[in-house]
């Protein structure tokens, strides 16, 4: 949890239920809210001009998103989408930079995570940046079991359909089916109940 609830709300902060498929906002639009999954899974996206969708990141419960937008007067260039049904707590901008004012903890707070974030975005870069498909994907699922703090062979289970790999990593899905069974037969992953385990 990047900020605790009970201080959220006692700062003028509310709990939204989402449903699966629901936005909570659109590219464009102007930020006027700070987010805190307490429940569910969120991807962050933009849309290419050829309509392909890429995923920037996928925040989980107990991660905020989009509040870096708060400090600088600019719309969203991103959609936040919910991936299941999501309960995230949702704090106006006005009340949220006064209750960083006043507790400069929670400030620190916040800039670790977002510390954290960037670590996640530039290695994620990095990745980006090979062309081989199998070495791209294999990287962002060792990098995901890592952040995930798993260690051992095989036991990470891998939380994305191979279209959301696919979206992570600006291939086809098609590539990703056909690099996971490459993958496979390397014995760097296996398919367990048709789900990708590392």
């Amino acid at each position: 949890m990047v900020i605790d609830e009970d201080i959220l709300l006692e700062n003028g902060a509310e709990i939204n239920e989402y449903k699966a498929g629901q936005i909570i906002f659109y590219e464009g639009s102007m930020p006027k809210y700070y987010y805190q999954i307490r429940s569910g899974l969120v991807k962050l996206n933009t849309y290419r001009d050829d309509g392909s969708e890429f995923i920037h990141s996928l925040p989980s419960a107990g991660h905020c998103f989009s509040e870096t937008f708060l400090h600088y007067e600019v719309p969203y260039c991103i959609n936040a989408e919910c991936l299941n049904d999501s309960i995230i707590i949702k704090q106006g901008k006005s009340d949220f930079m006064k209750m960083l004012d006043r507790n400069k903890d929670l400030m620190q707070n916040l800039l670790r995570h977002n510390a954290e974030r960037m670590f996640y975005r530039h290695k994620m870069l990095t990745t980006m940046s090979v062309n081989a498909p199998s070495h791209r994907i294999y990287k962002v699922l060792e990098f995901l079991k890592a952040h995930h703090k798993i260690t051992e062979p095989f036991k990470f289970v891998v939380p994305f359909s191979r279209q959301q790999i696919a979206n992570l990593t600006g291939l086809r899905v098609e590539t990703v089916i056909r690099t996971v069974k490459k993958l496979e037969q390397e014995n760097l992953v296996k398919i367990c109940e048709g789900r990708i385990c590392l």
